[in-house]
């Protein structure tokens, strides 16, 4: 499992572009999961609300790389956002 890798508050903009890369989710189950995300080997992994670090989920191990291919993507769009706002003087 890997800790404190997703923000509370990034969960809906993460579905959201797991639906727009074609990446399957539905809802968690229990009090402790959040979401349920399907991954390349057909398996449903977990994101899990922690009890005592509620602004970030885990994700289990296998989801990682999903995890982290959106947070680059998020970065790279804030950048490009960034240099295409910057003032050019």
């Amino acid at each position: 499992m890997s800790r404190n890798l997703l923000h509370v508050n990034k969960l809906d903009a993460f579905k959201a572009w797991m639906t727009s890369v074609g990446i399957e989710h539905r809802p968690g189950r229990g009090g402790y999961e959040v979401l349920q995300i399907k991954t390349k080997k057909g398996a449903w992994q977990c994101v899990f609300r922690r009890a005592e670090m509620p602004e970030h989920y885990t994700v289990a191990h296998p989801i990682e790389p999903i995890v982290r291919r959106f947070i680059n993507d998020n970065r790279s769009r804030e950048r490009e956002s960034e240099q295409s706002n910057a003032d050019p003087t």
